[in-house]
């Protein structure tokens, strides 16, 4: 069942929203604003949860009654969640399906005394639904609330920042992250390294921890390591081309993270906290000059891009690791 107990970090936030809940005071719109993977979609179902519970108790859903189970059903009438639709360039949320909530949440609720709607990845609605939604949060239905979630509350509409309270959730610590892989059986040791690279998002740990993140980050400073001592071969590339060729898009865009997450730690050591401060040891020992690390990051936010495209995987791999190298100068052609 929901329940406050199952997010991980955000004692300051949940007691908030705890205190709004159970005095009656919760926004009729409201923006949860973090990175992905933090909690905002949990605690966003909780709290409908809870505003919808028949029993709450201090702001916490009672997790008995019928309301509480079909919200955690997500079959609740009252209940409403708003997602992006997968399309050919990028994930968006469309007019159409902000139409289709709004007939909704007009509606008298039914097995509740208010509506819940939740608005998943917020800063993908295009320009149309973005405006559209924005009528409705100006002049809301008297009995429904809005949560819009958003990993960039930048890009959202500044008229629908202005008209909606916005709640941080921050990244979550590392040894919590740690403790809590560990309560799902990860070993303790390899939970120690998800939990440094994870970025303080539990989701990202558990994404790393299905796709053999350790791996794919061993990979990535494999790469710099081999390319600081001039000993990235063609031959190498063209294997390493074919073997990232056969991975997931979603697989390639870990690996370009990485690079990018080193290549910071490499050149900003001394003045910020490390993104894989575990590494550091190895970090130190790789000598390229701040210029062409800064070549490198743009090299890495310019294929990142690509990536978005239907380029071929392996060409695009090949070509990345090619414009590494000849940043670094050092173009072998052999072994």
């Amino acid at each position: 069942m929901l329940n406050w107990e199952n997010l991980i970090g955000h004692a300051a936030t949940v007691a908030h929203l705890k205190k709004n809940i159970a005095e009656e005071k919760f926004p009729h719109a409201v923006i949860f604003s973090g990175e992905e993977g933090v909690g905002k979609r949990l605690a966003a179902e909780i709290c409908a949860a809870a505003l919808l519970c028949e029993n709450p108790v201090d702001g916490s859903p009672c997790g008995k009654c019928e309301n509480c189970h079909l919200v955690a059903a997500k079959t609740h009438p009252d209940f409403y969640v708003v997602e992006a639709e997968e399309t050919k360039t990028a994930p968006n949320i469309k007019i159409g399906q902000i139409r289709e909530m709004q007939a909704e949440a007009a509606l008298i609720p039914i097995n509740s005394a208010r509506r819940v709607v939740i608005i998943d990845g917020a800063e993908l609605m295009n320009n149309a639904a973005a405006n559209c939604l924005l009528k409705t949060i100006e002049e809301p239905p008297s009995q429904t609330i809005f949560i819009l979630l958003t990993a960039s509350r930048s890009s959202l509409l500044m008229t629908i920042r202005s008209r909606c309270m916005t709640i941080n959730f921050d990244k979550i610590s590392a040894a919590q992250i740690r403790d809590a892989l560990i309560s799902q059986g990860v070993e303790a040791q390899e939970a120690e390294r998800l939990a440094v690279i994870a970025g303080g998002s539990f989701g990202r740990a558990l994404k790393l921890k299905d796709s053999d993140g350790v791996q794919i980050r061993e990979t990535a400073l494999d790469t710099l390591e081999k390319i600081a001592r001039a000993e990235f071969t063609n031959e190498e590339i063209f294997k390493r081309g074919a073997e990232m060729g056969e991975w997931s898009r979603e697989k390639f865009a870990d690996f370009l993270n990485h690079v990018q997450k080193i290549l910071r730690d490499i050149c900003f050591a001394e003045v910020t906290e490390l993104h894989n401060p575990d590494l550091a040891p190895r970090l130190n020992a790789i000598k390229i000059s701040e210029r062409k690390i800064f070549l490198m990051i743009e090299a890495g936010a310019e294929f990142h891009r690509r990536l978005k495209s239907n380029a071929n995987l392996r060409l695009l791999a090949e070509a990345y690791l090619m414009t590494l190298r000849k940043i670094s100068g050092g173009a072998h052609f052999g072994r």
